[in-house]
């Protein structure tokens, strides 16, 4: 398993001067919003051994109990996963009681990786998508090229 990425060119601007530098991204290549339930489900039926729709079931039920968890003022845990947690916000008032539910909304819904599932994919590792496949042909170096032709050989 390899994470693919893609090179741009990007701002540096951290030594204080502007200063253009090529990073590694990720690629943009997936379908639009990544993996859905239906994908997600036939992964874990293949790994798994469970029926699809009772894993597409499931995860629609895991969704909604997550969701009004959150609403409870409850964070949720997923062991091997992380956690689903609320913040909220308001605007700042001269006394307590000027604070009511009306001033109070949740500002966003994060998610935090557990340490073993983070430390994982820390691990993982990432494979260049080639140049080829997304820069223009006068874009490309000899330099360019001949690292497609090492990468494709090594994949061989």
């Amino acid at each position: 398993m390899a994470i693919p990425y893609v090179v741009r060119k990007k701002a540096d601007l951290t030594s204080g001067e502007r200063k253009e530098l090529w990073y590694g991204v990720p690629s943009k290549i997936q379908d639009r919003g990544g993996v859905q339930n239906k994908e997600l489900a036939q992964v874990v039926e293949l790994r798994g051994g469970f029926h699809r729709g009772q894993v597409e079931g499931i995860l629609v039920e895991v969704a909604d109990a997550i969701r009004y968890l959150l609403s409870m003022g409850q964070s949720v845990t997923i062991d091997g996963l992380g956690t689903f947690q609320t913040a909220l916000t308001s605007p700042g008032f001269e006394r307590p009681e000027q604070v009511t539910p009306g001033q109070v909304s949740v500002s966003r819904v994060y998610f935090v990786a557990n340490s073993a599932l983070r430390d994982r994919m820390k691990k993982t590792k990432c494979m260049r998508i080639p140049f080829k496949y997304y820069m223009s042909e006068s874009m490309l170096t000899k330099e360019m090229k001949k690292a497609d032709q090492e990468q494709e050989q090594t994949e061989e």
